[in-house]
């Protein structure tokens, strides 16, 4: 078992879903951070959690994992994950009914919103209409009200701090690397992109002109 470690440690947690096939380089991926403020819970503890919550939240039996890192803000060093948690049915997976870099965006702060203060995770619509119920939706020119309420409940049921026993989800400052526990989120009626979850190019048309 690993051991916790000292309070205000900063965890780095990934959250990961096979979508569309069992390839692991096309999951899908979200990565909020915590801060250790109690001291009492392990990453193992904090991993089991999550994947426990993200299985509550999704409601279907796809195949995902959970790490938990050390952010220790130097994105040149090599990292190993500190605990990983597997969730899901091996062989199941989400698929897309639009193109893969469809998502909501899941805004947050810390007390209050303002540089330093804030970030973002890009919750996928492959797994939005799973959790939400509509799983043969595509996606419309807006969100519906279902699909947003659908991202923002991903905030307080799979990051609650509640149920997380000391960990608490933080706003994690890359420039003044301090932790700052999140106070408040939310999700506005507009699709967001995230390029780096699409397919790569197999096939190419060309046209002389």
């Amino acid at each position: 078992m690993v051991e916790p470690l000292a309070v205000g440690t900063i965890y780095k947690v990934a959250i990961g879903v096979q979508t569309d096939n069992n390839l692991a380089r096309d999951n899908m991926w979200v990565t909020p951070h915590f801060r250790d403020t109690a001291g009492t819970q392990s990453p193992a503890d904090l991993c089991t959690q999550i994947a426990n919550n993200f299985s509550s939240w999704f409601g279907a039996p796809v195949r995902g994992q959970v790490k938990v890192y050390l952010e220790d803000f130097n994105p040149g060093q090599p990292h190993n994950p500190l605990a990983t948690a597997d969730f899901g049915t091996v062989g199941t997976f989400a698929t897309s009914s639009g193109p893969r870099e469809i998502a909501l965006c899941l805004s947050y702060y810390a007390g209050q919103n303002t540089k330093r203060y804030r970030g973002r995770l890009y919750i996928p619509h492959a797994w939005i209409r799973v959790a939400g119920g509509g799983a043969s939706a595509a996606p419309a020119p807006r969100p519906t009200a279902q699909n947003i309420a659908t991202a923002l409940s991903f905030g307080p049921t799979v990051l609650k701090p509640s149920a997380l026993n000391g960990n608490a989800w933080c706003v994690a400052s890359t420039v003044d690397k301090v932790p700052r526990t999140v106070t408040q989120c939310w999700v506005d009626d507009e699709w967001d992109i995230q390029r780096k979850r699409g397919y790569r190019g197999t096939t190419r048309q060309t046209a002389a002109i």
